[in-house]
């Protein structure tokens, strides 16, 4: 198959974290919210880890979900927490550091409870922003950074359908209330912000031998997610 050009504080209640059972169904399931998938248990663990360097991934946290959210099924020994997010339908696996997630991971635990709860992709993205202006969430208030290092990021409609994006393998830097200007980027360039507001990142993606290792490394891992997801690739991709 071709590879496709393609985490409120964090200290929730303990409930939110119990055990996630064993089982899971495949392909992913999605049958009442098809924008977030349930993987399987270990596929969701090595996809969250995808997102981080070897030396980072051996010894992170990691974050699956389940019916009701997001549960812990490791505890790691460093400072970074790995998982799928899923917000708004955009799959893609991320490893925060220690503020990150502090800060911006709890958007992606509150993201999959309301989801899952019934909550509609709009009424969360207004939630989020109403969040950061009544102080339920906050940006990052230090240097800090997370990884975004898989090649695998997909676009998930509310009907279901998988639309692979293009791989860019990249490392964030937090920048909150920063833009291009500020930092002389330009989109797709060598430096980039994803968007300005309290949650901006600085982009820095890889270069392109880096980029070619990991889409080498990571083609295994690409095939079991994509026929998880139920997704095929045309003739024509």
């Amino acid at each position: 198959m071709n590879i496709h050009l393609r985490l409120r504080a964090w200290a929730l209640a303990s409930a939110v974290f119990t055990a996630m059972p064993a089982t899971a169904q495949t392909p992913a399931s999605r049958a009442t919210f098809p924008d977030h998938p349930m993987l399987p248990r270990d596929l969701e663990i090595e996809l969250a880890l995808n997102a981080a360097p070897k030396h980072v991934r051996d010894r992170a946290t990691v974050l699956v979900l389940d019916s009701t959210g997001y549960v812990r099924a490791r505890e790691g020994t460093n400072a970074f927490t790995c998982v799928v997010s899923r917000r708004g339908g955009d799959v893609f696996p991320v490893c925060w550091d220690a503020e990150g997630a502090r800060t911006l991971l709890p958007i992606d635990l509150d993201d999959a409870r309301l989801r899952l709860g019934g909550t509609s992709i709009a009424e969360i993205d207004r939630r989020v922003a109403d969040g950061f202006k009544n102080g339920t969430y906050r940006a990052p208030s230090r240097t800090g950074v997370a990884y975004m290092l898989s090649p695998m990021r997909y676009r998930i409609d509310e009907t279901g359908k998988v639309t692979p994006s293009n791989p860019n393998p990249h490392v964030m830097f937090y920048g909150p209330g920063l833009t291009d200007a500020d930092i002389g980027g330009v989109r797709g360039s060598l430096v980039f912000m994803n968007k300005v507001g309290p949650d901006g990142m600085i982009i820095v993606p890889v270069g392109s031998r880096e980029r070619e290792a990991i889409l080498s490394e990571s083609r295994p891992l690409i095939d079991r997610v994509e026929n998880a997801l139920g997704y095929k690739a045309s003739v024509k991709e």
